[in-house]
């Protein structure tokens, strides 16, 4: 095909364009993961000095380890970007809600005995949760459930679980939590928030809570431990 007219110079600047928006997208991704990192590395020292790393281009990465002590055996939190190197995705992905995300997943050294699911209801995982929650019974926390969907297979443990700091900590991350659920298969725990640095320490804070009071609850026999 003969590109004698106009054709050729719209070609070259479109190429040009696309390769200077991807390069673009790239270094705003590797950005966002080095500031990411800075804040994640501060809350990790918490329980570990060495993890796992496994990088996913300028899309994320995923770190894994396992804390010293205490109910917590196995922590992976990833951090998923949205394709910043692909203009024309953006829009559409900011039409449809989706944003950068954190996923925190977390096993215990015993598993719980009932399930839990807290699901914002302006996040678009309502889709695909929407019949797990329907399935278990409906749990009611105050002014939380003005904000999220709230269902667990033992509405009364749940409730308890959830009271005091835990609801606190709740409360604190309501405008990015997009999923908080518990399960009896692993991951034990698993978070869903949107990428928001200042509200990593809320994030483990609930995790860590969350996790004493199961292993609390889960006292051999059901009983409370004796001191």
């Amino acid at each position: 095909m003969d590109y004698t007219g106009w054709e050729l110079p719209v070609l070259i600047g479109l190429t040009v364009f696309l390769v200077a928006s991807y390069a673009f997208g790239a270094i705003v991704n590797r950005r966002i993961q080095r500031s990411f990192w800075k804040a994640l590395r501060a809350e990790v020292r918490r329980y570990a000095r060495r993890v796992s790393f496994k990088g996913f281009g300028s899309s994320g990465f995923k770190v894994g380890f396992k804390p010293r002590e205490g109910p917590l055996r196995k922590v992976e939190v990833s951090l998923i970007l949205l394709a910043r190197e692909m203009l024309l995705y953006l829009p559409v992905a900011y039409a449809l809600r989706r944003r950068d995300r954190v996923i925190i997943k977390a096993n215990l050294a015993k598993k719980p005995t009932f399930y839990l699911e807290i699901l914002s209801k302006k996040t678009p995982l309502k889709g695909e949760i929407k019949l797990k929650i329907e399935k278990l019974k409906p749990v009611e926390l105050g002014v939380l459930t003005k904000h999220m969907s709230i269902g667990s297979s033992r509405p009364k443990k749940a409730a308890e679980l959830l009271s005091g700091t835990a609801f606190e900590h709740l409360i604190a991350l309501r405008d990015c939590l997009e999923r908080f659920s518990i399960s009896r298969a692993e991951p034990h725990i698993m978070m869903i928030c949107r990428r928001d640095e200042g509200k990593l320490e809320a994030m483990f804070n609930l995790i860590d809570e969350v996790a004493k009071a199961l292993a609390h609850q889960e006292a051999p026999h059901g009983r409370r431990t004796m001191r």
